[in-house]
């Protein structure tokens, strides 16, 4: 085998390692806007924003770090969190966002997941949101909050 040739095998050996090591992204992202869903909050927390409002947070502050916390106006976000559904730590994360719309006298709580993955060429966050996430981040709160567990 020529010079040339061990090289060019080299630099193509080296480049599919480099698309392997960077991967993509995961299945489950979706690259589209996230919307909000609600959970129509269960008897005891209807109408009851203080109970509600704590449930809430705390159910959130096992997993999450709060960044923005706004009792008053029933609005939350987290902090990003590296590495979210196994993807890798460094290129994928994600974040939850909460508002309660009517903070007198509640009956439901919206929520919104964000998702982003560090793209190669060109470098960048590519935003959108992550299904298997979603639903985790549904099914954690809904269990705490709702009447019923969201399908999706």
């Amino acid at each position: 085998m020529s010079t040339f040739t061990r090289k060019a095998v080299g630099i193509g050996l080296a480049s599919l390692m480099i698309v392997a090591l960077t991967g993509c992204a995961p299945r489950s992202f979706v690259r589209s806007t996230p919307g909000w869903k609600v959970i129509e909050l269960r008897d005891g927390l209807n109408n009851n924003y203080d109970d509600a409002w704590q449930r809430t947070v705390d159910t959130i502050a096992r997993n999450w770090d709060i960044e923005i916390l706004d009792k008053d106006s029933g609005y939350l976000r987290t902090a990003w969190l590296h590495g979210i559904v196994g993807a890798s730590y460094e290129r994928y994360r994600g974040r939850l966002t909460v508002k309660y719309p009517d903070v007198k006298g509640p009956s439901k709580v919206e929520v919104k997941t964000d998702a982003q993955w560090l793209a190669t060429r060109p470098l960048g966050w590519i935003s959108g949101f992550d299904s298997t996430f979603q639903r985790d981040v549904y099914s954690a709160l809904a269990g705490r909050l709702g009447r019923t567990v969201p399908a999706d």
